[in-house]
């Protein structure tokens, strides 16, 4: 049986990976045989791994380049190290078919920051504020002194929560939107809300919870509609809104993505996974002392 050309096979590689890598044996074989060369000393097969993830990195590279000014080079040569970052830090415990997903997603990521990097943004990345960077009102500058505390540094683990759990209600707060998180509470103590809240109890392993009615705790993102436009959805990655659209088109969007009619919605919960933004498990006291703190009110 004749072997195909290498141009013939990185050509299926490439398609490959629109059809998703964690369902293609294309790619797991290719994984594979990239773990055993390595244990030879073989750079060969992940040589050829990159040469077939690169492709992707082409139009975000050139969209950052063109729109901040910045070396279209240094940005893919930054993706490639993250790619290869990401090879050596999988090469045990990760199955072959999950490889590929990770070294394009810390690729993207890396591309990401130099956009965070070249202009401000009105939304946060980081897993407090998710989406929205509100303007905390002079209120709340007595819980800001809270922020000087460094959460991690709290040996006591439910102290560590709340502290957390507040800033979020201040947070809420201050972007004028407890009115709603204060509905959604409602329905929670009337007993109208169930599912995730009693896992999120069993899952966080806090003694409090032991105490505590499990029905008033549940993940941050029960908060958040499922889904969001593509335009919002790539303000919180970076990107223009063309840029995402462009990327999608070509098969690259780090995740999937729905129609909506003419335009694309993107799940809430996939994009805080790209972002590694964690889904906090959450006290309703907690997000409404939070809240009360940063309007001025005590409890």
């Amino acid at each position: 049986m004749r072997q195909p050309t290498y141009s013939k096979f990185r050509s299926e590689a490439i398609s490959a990976r629109v059809r998703s890598a964690s369902s293609s044996r294309l790619w797991e074989s290719m994984i594979a045989m990239g773990r055993l060369c390595d244990l030879d000393g073989d750079d060969t097969w992940r040589l050829v791994i990159l040469d077939c993830i690169v492709p992707c990195f082409r139009s975000l590279s050139a969209k950052i380049s063109r729109d901040f000014q910045v070396e279209r080079e240094e940005i893919r040569s930054a993706m490639v190290a993250s790619a290869l970052e990401v090879w050596v830090g999988t090469s045990a415990g990760v199955p072959p078919c999950h490889v590929r997903d990770r070294m394009v997603k810390a690729a993207f990521e890396v591309a990401f920051r130099y956009c965070n990097a070249a202009t401000s943004s009105a939304y946060s990345m980081d897993g407090e504020g998710l989406f929205f960077e509100p303007e905390i009102p002079a209120q709340v500058s007595a819980l800001k002194a809270s922020s000087i505390i460094d959460v991690n540094s709290i040996r006591d683990v439910d102290v560590a929560e709340q502290i957390r759990v507040e800033r979020l209600g201040a947070l809420f707060q201050g972007a004028g939107c407890f009115d709603t998180v204060r509905g959604f509470h409602d329905e929670l103590r009337a007993g109208r809300r169930s599912g995730s809240v009693s896992r999120a109890r069993k899952s966080s392993g806090l003694s409090r919870s032991l105490i505590s009615d499990s029905n008033l705790y549940y993940y941050a993102s029960d908060l958040y509609p499922s889904y969001i436009g593509l335009r919002e959805a790539a303000v919180v990655m970076g990107i223009a809104e063309s840029a995402a659209h462009r990327l999608i088109r070509a098969g690259q969007f780090p995740f999937p993505v729905a129609r909506a009619g003419r335009s694309y919605k993107v799940s809430v919960r996939a994009l805080m996974h790209f972002k590694d933004i964690p889904d906090a498990i959450v006290h309703v006291d907690d997000i409404e002392n939070g809240s009360l703190h940063a309007g001025g009110s005590a409890r």
